[in-house]
């Protein structure tokens, strides 16, 4: 799956003046810039997944993995909301950097981008602690008393 980073842009600008032409510009130059990332919300993504790369590459290659999604696709997707914070445009009142819809666009991408990292550094903590998926609090190890 591909990261289309597409959503209705309209409910940003609800109750608020609607995008101006180069805040619209600027969102198409951010999402241009995710075009071909690999889906990087991490739906789905959890420690039984990584025992499974684990299992079939390796530990060392599931390592390997596991670092370039974090470096590749979690800070390479930061700092692509951080260019566009910084390719939005000046917002037109001066108590603002940026207009309400812009600013509320940002902030969904963010909360968006701390949501997969939060995803990814609890799947990432299970597999290497070696805690048991299908308990409700992570407190619990998946070992039996006699190891």
């Amino acid at each position: 799956m591909t990261y289309t980073g597409v959503d209705d842009l309209s409910k940003y600008e609800s109750g608020t003046v609607p995008f101006t032409a180069a805040e619209l510009e600027a969102i198409a130059r951010f999402r241009e810039n995710l075009s071909g990332l690999p889906d990087i919300t991490f739906e789905g993504f959890d420690a039984d997944g990584i025992r499974h790369l684990a299992s079939e590459h390796g530990v060392g290659e599931a390592r390997k993995m596991l670092h370039s999604f974090a470096t590749d696709l979690l800070n390479g997707w930061w700092l692509a909301i951080l260019s566009l914070k910084n390719d939005l445009p000046t917002g037109t009142d001066e108590s603002a950097r940026h207009s309400a819809a812009a600013a509320r666009y940002v902030a969904h991408l963010t909360a968006q981008h701390l949501n997969a990292c939060t995803k990814f550094e609890h799947a990432v903590t299970m597999w290497f602690l070696e805690l048991d998926t299908n308990l409700s609090s992570p407190l619990y190890l998946n070992r039996d008393e006699d190891e």
